[in-house]
């Protein structure tokens, strides 16, 4: 039959008598709640505790040999068997808990039983002298072990000095070689080839890796070139020997032109490096030289000196840049257009060194305030005009009719004044002024047949074949000045015209706001006849903005040729508010005063000047 130990929590707990017959000892109560851990007294730890605390409960080594039938409540299992603050708290008061003469005899008789233990223990045993000998064995073979390893070490030690001061002695052999390496030109060339030959292939990857990025060549990226930037972005070893060959003491290192020619010489190396490296500043450069001489060879010797790409590749890349037509900016916008006339300019070098310019129109847009969004509405107040608004235009109003009556008056009232002022005069100057003119040619007179009016070229009188005085002689002989009025002394009288109503002058602005100005691309069409004058409409229309709606109007300007051509075909543009140019509107102001003016006094003064 097989034997089950009983529960441990049916089984009373081994301190608690003890706790209540010394409660000096300040041993713990046992544990009264219900779901505590209760364990067996007859485990390993548990005996070996209870073992060094019998040495003070002298009643323990009574239930040593009975511990199956006891237990341990969980707050004895803490006090005691998991913590040795309690057996500490007992060795340092060293006292011995003992209840009768009868514990004193039991302890003594426990004793006695131990030392009869002790000497059963302490006789000789032959499993007992075959582990001390074979203890004697491992020690001398431990021994030895000892005494070849340190041998073996010492061996070692030799050794690694012996190397030690080979590598001090190579060391110091290298230190003197690295401190003379530079001492001789031929030692730095050296060097530098070295260097150059490890960085071959690094540097070929870069120009590769450049090569290959396309996006350099974009207008945004071009505009935002920055040769700091660009030469961060390049391979490190060829910047800084560049940036230290090129230092100067005193100066400002690597700052703006500086800088620039450093980005290009490192140019100048990947060109050399690589024959198909096209570089995208030296590109720029060139094309604005080719706009100012429109000359293909500028762009071949540019190609052979600084790799700036072949004729063929700046004309690609500058079809590439007219691919897409930039918006144009929000806001209140005025666009201005005129045209380009067909030119050409030949060079004398070669005869086949012609470059024909054809014609464009070009646009300019004038930007005054980008916040001001008065052209997303309808610019029209009203869809038809009536009768009475074409008069309200057109037709002077009887304030207007006054007004200008009284400002007729006051400028015939002073030039008549003027007049009178000259018609009371003695002598009459523009009657005196004529007669000296109409006399200029044919001064000579002669002395004796009273010959006057004779050519001033003849020296001998017509009628008579006598000597004429020369006009030297004349103008001494006559001593009478010209009684001529300096006009330069005649002031200048301005009368301002004054406003009603306003008792303060109005000042002008010290400063205006001067608009963005941005630039479309041109067209190649000439603005000469009505059809294409639609094309450039509707080109407007689209560059504006107006076809996809961003805005419902804009003011263009432009010269009397398309605008007569545009007044034609007006209703079909409801959006174009039409202005003239400014010399086209001086052309007609002065056209409309001299057909004003004709009969008064603008045939005579085109006569007199022989038209």
């Amino acid at each position: 039959m097989i034997n089950s130990k009983p529960n441990a929590k049916f089984l009373p707990c081994l301190f608690n008598s003890f706790a209540n017959k010394y409660p000096e000892s300040q041993l713990a109560q046992c544990e009264t709640k219900e779901n505590q851990r209760w364990r067996h007294a007859f485990a390993d730890a548990v005996i070996k505790r209870i073992t060094e605390t019998a040495k003070y409960f002298p009643e323990l080594y009574l239930l040593l040999d009975s511990l199956d039938n006891y237990s341990l409540c969980e707050r004895h299992y803490n006090q005691v068997i998991a913590k040795n603050s309690f057996i500490k708290q007992l060795k340092a008061n060293d006292s011995i808990f003992l209840d009768s003469e009868e514990e004193f005899q039991a302890l003594d008789l426990f004793e006695k039983k131990f030392s009869d233990f002790e000497v059963q223990v302490s006789l000789p045993d032959p499993a007992h002298e075959s582990l001390l000998n074979r203890i004697d064995e491992l020690e001398l073979e431990n021994e030895a072990l000892k005494k070849r390893a340190y041998e073996s070490l010492l061996k070692r030690i030799d050794e690694l000095e012996n190397l030690n001061k080979q590598l001090l002695l190579e060391n110091e052999a290298l230190k003197k070689r690295v401190n003379e390496r530079f001492t001789d030109q031929q030692d730095r060339i050296e060097s530098v080839i070295k260097i150059a030959k490890k960085e071959r292939s690094n540097v070929y990857k870069d120009i590769v890796s450049l090569m290959e990025n396309h996006e350099r060549f974009c207008l945004d990226n071009l505009l935002e070139y920055s040769p700091f930037k660009w030469l961060a972005e390049r391979n490190p070893v060829v910047v800084k020997f560049l940036e230290t060959l090129t230092y100067n003491q005193d100066e400002h290192q690597h700052e703006g032109e500086k800088l620039f020619k450093c980005a290009v010489a490192v140019d100048a190396i990947y060109g050399s490096r690589h024959l198909k490296y096209v570089s995208a500043i030296n590109m720029v450069a060139s094309a604005i030289k080719y706009s100012l001489a429109r000359s293909k060879m500028i762009i071949d010797i540019d190609n052979h000196f600084i790799s700036s790409g072949s004729y063929t590749k700046f004309i690609n890349w500058l079809d590439s840049l007219a691919n897409e037509q930039l918006p144009l900016p929000k806001g209140l916008l005025f666009l201005a257009f005129d045209n380009e006339q067909k030119g050409q300019k030949n060079y004398l070098d070669r005869g086949h060194n012609t470059v024909i310019f054809h014609t464009v129109t070009s646009f300019v847009a004038f930007n005054y305030d980008q916040n001001n969004n008065i052209q997303i509405t309808d610019p029209w107040l009203y869809s038809e005009l009536t009768q009475k608004k074409y008069e309200e235009l057109f037709y002077l109003t009887s304030g207007m009719e006054n007004e200008i009556h009284k400002e007729l008056t006051n400028y015939l009232s002073i030039i008549l004044e003027e007049l009178c002022i000259e018609k009371n005069q003695e002598e009459n100057t523009i009657d005196e002024l004529v007669h000296n003119q109409s006399q200029t040619g044919y001064k000579k007179k002669c002395s004796v047949c009273q010959t006057y009016n004779i050519d001033n070229k003849k020296r001998v009188c017509p009628t008579c074949r006598n000597k004429l005085p020369t006009l030297a002689e004349i103008n001494q002989q006559s001593n009478e000045p010209l009684k001529i009025i300096n006009n330069t002394e005649k002031p200048l009288i301005i009368h301002p015209y004054t406003f009603k109503g306003s008792s303060k002058p109005r000042s002008v602005p010290e400063s205006e706001d001067t608009p963005q100005i941005f630039v479309p691309d041109p067209v190649g069409i000439n603005p000469n006849s009505i059809a294409n004058v639609r094309k450039v409409l509707e080109h407007i229309e689209e560059i504006s903005g107006i076809k996809d709606g961003s805005r419902k109007w804009i003011v263009v300007t432009c010269d009397g040729v398309p605008y007569h051509h545009i007044q034609k075909i007006k209703k079909d543009f409801p959006w174009l508010i039409l202005i003239p140019g400014a010399l086209h509107e001086e052309m007609n102001m002065l056209k409309a005063f001299v057909e004003l003016n004709w009969d008064i006094d603008v045939k005579e003064f085109a006569q007199c000047q022989g038209y």
